[in-house]
């Protein structure tokens, strides 16, 4: 686990001991660091801050992963680059950071170039993205070239001149376009051999110097699962192997990153075309495997026919339930199941052993294509086993077969991420994020509980940190509004609706707009625009799909009074300083929706009510609720519709929610949060003048 490029020679305990009193000089740094050197910058000494980075300096000297959560506004990129620069310049070793956004990404690379100039040392930082953000210039050409009209040739001529991903240049490059010139399944043999634009592409050349660098690489968290993967099964990684310390930011999101790289989705026509894709393997085989894929066209008929039933079934039930559905339930005693997975074994079995025998075919690589009928095998033989390994969901975008996708990941997430990010002893992974304990009880630990079941992080080898508390003055700048006596959000959902909008109205008076709006369906915030579009003399913006997030979040900062209702990522994914996000209102507890994974989660927990439903609604409402206080100087309201927090409720997790919020000042009287709000806005207007 030590790095010995340098120590050659001398014994494990010397090592150790040479490596520990080396890190103790790191440590020093970094306290001269906060305690010297920002201050004479102009920056405020942040405890939260320094006992972070004193934290993550103690377990890199003792090779250990460590988890720590650290609240808005403590400065925890500071908290770790500032170690791990002071790490890199004495031995030289890349170091990566893993975030969950573009903008978290592009903010890192903006911090790490103001710590080099404080500490006057400067390294090479790479910010890699996924592929399709970046341009293909052989298909800018082939898509361009012989257009001829004056749109095309403007267009084609400032991309050639400037820049390499979407947003390098002034214009906007509409979707469709896009689509047809960016990089989607990047070959770097295809590309060393056969492209004329390899010596001068970004991306090429980008992805060579990741397998040499010993400089700092941003990346997302996808990305490096992927890496990670590779690393694990000896495959070609894209990134050099020679790093000993990772971070993972906003790791709140691992698990779902985790279980999206190995997400395995299918839809009808995915399906369809891997099979027919057969054909090209070899011409020989003709009607024999027409005849084969004549009949898995009939067994997958049948297959989507039964899913689209599943699918009106359970959309029936949600219907009168008054709920929607984010994943679909699969039943998968499906008789035609069995002679669908049979047929595409054969379907292999047959192109497998032909493989070759074309003499124009022989020389030709068709690995995806096999590889693809492979996995489709993998698949449906999962689907048939009584105890799978794998949890299956499906997602309809409309009616028909060709509407559905299906899709499986394993059971073992958990399991999973502690074999890619702490098995290896080549490196150790730096945890943090504002959102990681659920609760808060007397031992710190176990309000990691949940996450660290969800990832099976280490707490007999690794270091859990103290969570840093926030040095934003919550208690001063904002106060907490809760409703009494509301109909049940769920059970009497349409009262509640026509109720809470009474509220909301009342709620949007005492700031005069200035809003954001969260809710945790798009059903009951499509029929809150509804009903309030019309009621209120505020612009009032919604999340939609005609509109980017930052369009939209845009548009809400120009407008001061304007009133912005999100859902999804609108909970954690925004940030708005200032005035015109003064007043957060929470439409409703985010209770995870059921589904499938949540349903696999709740089966395996003795009180799934505590153990899974909360700990996930907790941590999701400190998300929103982070929304608010983004700097030192904002200030606001926050109020919570649902009354399951009331001082009325006898919920068993309600002293749970309250414990866990940074803001403690919270009142149930409308008039005392008016006057909370006003006196806060005067305060403010004495300020500006």
């Amino acid at each position: 686990m030590f790095n010995v490029d340098f120590l050659y020679g001398i014994s494990k305990e010397e090592q150790r001991d040479k490596w520990k009193k080396s890190i103790r000089q790191v440590g020093e740094e970094v306290y001269s660091f906060f305690q010297d050197v920002a201050p004479d910058k102009g920056y405020a000494i942040r405890e939260g801050q320094w006992d972070m980075a004193c934290d993550i300096t103690d377990a890199m000297r003792d090779k250990k992963h460590i988890l720590v959560e650290a609240g808005v506004g403590t400065g925890k990129t500071f908290g770790y680059i500032v170690p791990l620069l002071y790490y890199h310049k004495r031995y030289k070793r890349p170091i990566v950071i893993a975030t969950s956004t573009i903008a978290l990404q592009e903010q890192l690379a903006s911090d790490i170039e103001q710590i080099q100039k404080m500490i006057g040392y400067s390294i090479p930082v790479s910010i890699i993205k996924g592929q399709n953000h970046f341009v293909c210039m052989k298909k800018c050409d082939e898509y361009f070239i012989g257009k001829n009209d004056e749109k095309s040739n403007y267009m084609y001529e400032k991309i050639k001149k400037n820049g390499y991903e979407r947003n390098s240049w002034e214009f906007i490059i509409p979707n469709n376009i896009w689509e047809k010139i960016n990089i989607k399944d990047f070959n770097p043999n295809f590309c060393r051999q056969k492209c004329i634009h390899q010596p001068f592409c970004y991306y090429y050349n980008l992805r060579q110097r990741l397998l040499s660098t010993n400089g700092i690489v941003i990346c997302n968290q996808d990305w490096l699962t992927v890496n990670l993967r590779k690393r694990k099964n000896e495959g070609k990684q894209m990134l050099t192997d020679r790093f000993e310390f990772v971070v993972i930011d906003e790791v709140h999101n691992l698990e779902g990153k985790v279980r999206n790289a190995f997400t395995i989705e299918f839809s009808y026509s995915s399906l369809i075309k891997a099979v027919e894709q057969a054909k090209r393997i070899n011409k020989n085989l003709g009607e024999t495997l027409n005849t084969k894929i004549t009949k898995y066209h009939k067994y997958l008929d049948e297959l989507f026919l039964n899913l689209e039933k599943q699918i009106l079934k359970q959309d029936k039930i949600a219907k009168k339930q008054e709920r929607e559905i984010e994943r679909y339930r699969v039943e998968r005693n499906i008789p035609v199941l069995k002679e669908l997975t049979s047929c595409i074994n054969d379907i292999l079995l047959t192109v497998s052993m032909q493989f070759g025998v074309d003499d124009s075919y022989k020389n030709k690589d068709f690995d995806m294509e096999l590889e693809a009928l492979e996995k489709q095998v993998a698949f449906f033989e999962s689907m048939l086993e009584k105890n799978s390994k794998d949890i299956f969901w499906m997602n309809s975008k409309g009616k028909g077969k060709k509407s559905i996708t299906i899709s499986n990941c394993p059971k073992n997430v958990n399991e999973i991420t502690e074999d890619l990010f702490f098995s290896d002893p080549k490196f150790s992974t730096i945890l943090t994020s504002a959102t990681i304990t659920s609760g808060k009880g007397e031992d710190y630990t176990d309000n990691y509980k949940y996450f660290v079941s969800n990832t099976n992080f280490p707490i007999d080898t690794g270091h859990i940190s103290e969570p840093k508390e926030s040095p934003f003055e919550y208690n001063k700048h904002a106060m907490i509004y809760y409703t009494e006596n509301m109909p049940h959000p769920s059970k009497k959902r349409k009262d509640f609706i026509e109720k809470g909008v009474t509220e909301i109205i009342k709620l949007l008076e005492i700031s005069n707009g200035k809003a954001l709006i969260l809710f945790t369906a798009k059903s009951d915030m499509l029929e809150v625009y509804e009903k309030l579009k019309n009621k209120v003399p505020y612009k009032i913006l919604m999340q939609n799909d005609s509109m980017s997030q930052s369009e939209i979040i845009t548009e809400f900062k120009n407008d001061v009074n304007s009133v912005l209702l999100g859902t999804g990522t609108y909970w954690e994914g925004i940030s708005v300083e200032g005035l015109a996000l003064s007043n957060l209102i929470i439409f409703k507890l985010p209770f995870p929706v059921p589904e499938p994974i949540i349903n696999y989660k709740r089966e395996n927990a003795k009180n799934p009510l505590m153990e899974v439903f909360v700990p996930e609604m907790v941590i999701k409402l400190k998300q929103g609720i982070g929304r608010l206080i983004r700097s030192e100087n904002d200030f606001g309201i926050v109020s919570i519709i649902d009354s399951r927090v009331g001082e009325n409720s006898k919920v068993p997790y309600k002293e749970i929610i309250w414990n866990a919020l940074p803001i403690k000042s919270k009142t149930s009287d409308i008039t005392r949060i008016k006057k909370f709000y006003d006196s806060l806005t005067i305060q403010d207007n004495k300020v500006a003048s």
